[in-house]
């Protein structure tokens, strides 16, 4: 086994940011001394006159300053003109720098799809009958021009369909346009039900001795996974500063919810003509991809105000799968974002390129390369110094894990075991986030957990009504509506 990270303080994108901050101060300096010249040139000097009536020695003294003050001027214009050489330089090698990574790109999509067929089959051979994340990713912004090859023409225009990376017109992936336009269809055509979501009921409380940051958010998960469908846990970290609340989200779910009569409501019965369904299945996949979980957000919200969140805490965001979806969708929402200061997020085999994860969050992501799941996105996770994306090899052979779903590699004890290789890593930026992560968890040595269970609301004949506004603490209003253009998709 064996792993590797982009983004963070050990990336390429750490050294364009360090170029562009030099070439930054490269140019004030430039600006200072300029300056420095402008005020040595114009420095008051005495008249003949007075130096006619002073004595020698002053009048050396006063001389020799005037000299002085010449050479340090043309000096200053003269380092002037250096730094800004040098400035102009820094900028060209950002600038080289980038293109070449384009480049690079450019032939490795190229390369990609010209043997996307070989590796496709590959894949199949020898993982498990399904495509590894790279070949995923392929195949999604390949598949206008696989849809165009059904129809046998000169031009292909199906490939035109293509973004420009991958030698289309499009500016925009095919994930960024394809997956809100299918959700919003199958909204309307009824194939999905994309009502309200509400806490419905507080499930249970236990309490969780914290241990290395990655693993006792992946223990979370696995918590989450136990309990009733359509779980969420909020878990509070007590310490001598304000408390930091984690929200934990698991995977997609085939379970229905439990009976309305073994339930202890928060949000009351279920109105008449309506039905409840658990918002972990596919609807919430096409909510989280095509509509930026703007339900679950606000369903979220309300259980972090009975949780006891108060405005201004900080707030941790974990998700396995479906659920790295919505958490990564929630990070940069601003329902959540103007009410809590959210300081770190987790995912774990989740599709999650495209979401606008602020740059004030620090994220880690965990990708195992034999899980065709998070290369649903059609993308690399974006790279900076506070979004990092750890690449694991494949999952361990001594574990034994279920093949059934997408493979062994989805499996979420394939990510916890992933998670417990991190601890103690030498990476620069895996051991910078993962710090940062255990500073938040850091307090009285437990977590406070509590499970809450959620409900998708829906009207089999009609659309649902537009959900109230949150109780509890103020928030942005949340849209009239369902909209495929949001915060991080589409």
């Amino acid at each position: 086994m064996g792993y590797e990270s982009t983004g963070g303080v050990g990336s390429i994108e750490f050294s364009f940011e360090e170029l562009e901050r030099t070439a930054l101060m490269l140019r004030n300096a430039a600006e200072d001394l300029g300056e420095g010249a402008t005020n040595l040139m114009y420095f008051p000097e005495p008249s003949a006159a007075l130096l006619a009536i002073a004595p020698a020695r002053l009048q050396l003294k006063l001389l020799s300053t005037m000299s002085e003050n010449k050479i340090l001027a043309s000096l200053c214009v003269l380092r002037t003109a250096e730094t800004g050489a040098l400035m102009v330089k820094v900028a060209l090698s950002r600038t080289l720098y980038e293109q070449a990574e384009a480049e690079a790109q450019r032939l490795t999509n190229a390369a990609r799809g010209k043997w996307l067929p070989v590796l496709f089959l590959w894949d199949l051979t020898t993982n498990a009958r399904r495509p590894r994340n790279k070949t995923m990713e392929a195949l999604i912004n390949e598949s206008p021009e696989i849809i165009g090859r059904l129809f046998p023409s000169e031009l292909n225009p199906g490939a035109n369909f293509r973004d420009k990376e991958h030698g289309g017109a499009f500016d925009t992936t095919v994930a960024q346009r394809l997956y809100p336009a299918l959700s919003q269809k199958l909204d309307k055509l009824g194939v999905v039900q994309l009502g309200t979501v509400e806490v419905a009921a507080a499930n249970s409380q236990s309490t969780l001795k914290t241990g290395a940051g990655v693993d006792t958010l992946l223990e979370l998960q696995h918590i989450a996974e136990l309990e009733p469908p359509g779980s969420i846990l909020i878990s509070t970290v007590q310490g001598s500063a304000r408390p930091t609340h984690i929200v934990t989200i698991p995977g997609t779910q085939d379970s229905a919810l439990r009976p309305e009569s073994s339930i202890r409501h928060i949000a009351g019965s279920i109105p008449a003509g309506m039905s409840a369904q658990n918002p972990w299945e596919f609807a919430g996949i096409a909510e989280g991809m095509g509509f930026g979980s703007q339900q679950v957000s606000v369903a979220v919200s309300e259980a972090l105000v009975d949780a006891g969140a108060k405005p201004g805490d900080k707030i941790v965001l974990s998700g396995y799968s479906q659920g790295g979806i919505h958490a990564a969708n929630l990070a940069g929402d601003t329902r959540i974002t103007n009410t809590y200061e959210v300081a770190y997020l987790l995912t774990a085999g989740s599709p999650v390129a495209l979401a606008a994860v602020p740059k004030s969050t620090q994220a880690l992501h965990l990708e195992d390369r034999e899980d065709m799941v998070p290369g649903t996105d059609g993308s690399d996770n974006p790279s900076s110094i506070s979004r990092v994306t750890v690449y694991f090899d494949h999952p361990d052979l001594k574990i034994a894990l279920n093949a059934d779903g997408f493979g062994p590699a989805h499996k979420l004890e394939n990510y916890r075991d992933h998670g417990r290789e991190l601890i103690g890593s030498t990476d620069p930026s895996i051991a910078r986030s993962t710090a940062e992560l255990s500073a938040l968890l850091a307090g009285a040595g437990s977590l406070r957990v509590r499970s809450y269970g959620l409900r998708r609301i829906v009207n089999e004949t009609s659309k649902p009504q537009q959900k109230p506004k949150v109780k509890g603490w103020p928030m942005r209003d949340p849209h009239q509506g369902i909209h495929p253009t949001t915060s991080g998709w589409g």
